[in-house]
C-alpha cells in the first residue's frame, strides 16, 4: 500500500535560503514541485485535488475493474439463471401434464379391468390376466401420484430459491447502476 506524504505549502526551506536545491530524504529533488502536488510513496506524484478526492471518496465507490467484473457477472449469470428457471418451469409443466395423462389412463384402465374381471368366469385364465392388468394400473397410478408429489416439492424448493436469489440480484443490479452514474 502506498504511503501518502504531502509537500509543504509554500517554498521549501532550501529555496528560502537561496542556497539552491536540496535533495529529499529518498534522493528525489522536490524543490521544483509546487504545492498543488502530492507524493505518494517514493515515485507517484499526483495532484492534490486527485489525492484529496481519493481520500474523501465514499467507501461505496466501486473501482473500475470491480465494476467490469460485476457487470460481466451480472450480464452473464442473471440471464443464465433466468433461462434455467424458464426451462425448469417448462419442464415441470410438461412433467405435470404427462403425470396427469398417465394417472388418467391408469384410472380408466383400472376401472375397465375391474368391470371386465367381474364379467368373466371366476378363477379363469382370462380373469387372472385382467386382474393382473388391474393391479398394474393401480401401481402405475400410485407411482404417478408419487411423481406428482415430487414435482410439487421441487416447485416449492425452486420458489424458495427464487425468493432468496432475486433480492440479491436486484441489489447487485442497483449497486452496479449506481456505480456507473
Amino acid at each position: 500500500m502506498a504511503t501518502l506524504t504531502m509537500q509543504p505549502i509554500g517554498p521549501l526551506p532550501s529555496a528560502q535560503e537561496g542556497r539552491g536545491k536540496k535533495p529529499a530524504k529518498d534522493g528525489a529533488d522536490l524543490s521544483d514541485i509546487d504545492s498543488g502536488w502530492v507524493v505518494l510513496g517514493k515515485s507517484d506524484i499526483v495532484s492534490a485535488d486527485l489525492a484529496a478526492r481519493s481520500l474523501c471518496s465514499s467507501p461505496k465507490t466501486i473501482p473500475t475493474w470491480a465494476r467490469w467484473v460485476l457487470g460481466g457477472v451480472l450480464h452473464t449469470v442473471v440471464p443464465f439463471y433466468e433461462r434455467v428457471r424458464y426451462v425448469e418451469d417448462e419442464t415441470a409443466g410438461d412433467v405435470k401434464t404427462a403425470v396427469e395423462v398417465v394417472e388418467h389412463v391408469a384410472e380408466v384402465t383400472e376401472k375397465l379391468a375391474s368391470n371386465v374381471a367381474e364379467q368373466l368366469p371366476e378363477n379363469g385364465c382370462l380373469q387372472k390376466a385382467v386382474e393382473k392388468i388391474e393391479y398394474i394400473a393401480e401401481v402405475v397410478d400410485g407411482g404417478a401420484e408419487k411423481v406428482e408429489a415430487i414435482v410439487e416439492k421441487i416447485e416449492k424448493f425452486s420458489d424458495k430459491i427464487d425468493s432468496e436469489v432475486e433480492p440479491i440480484i436486484k441489489e447487485l443490479e442497483k449497486e452496479f447502476e449506481d456505480s456507473i452514474q
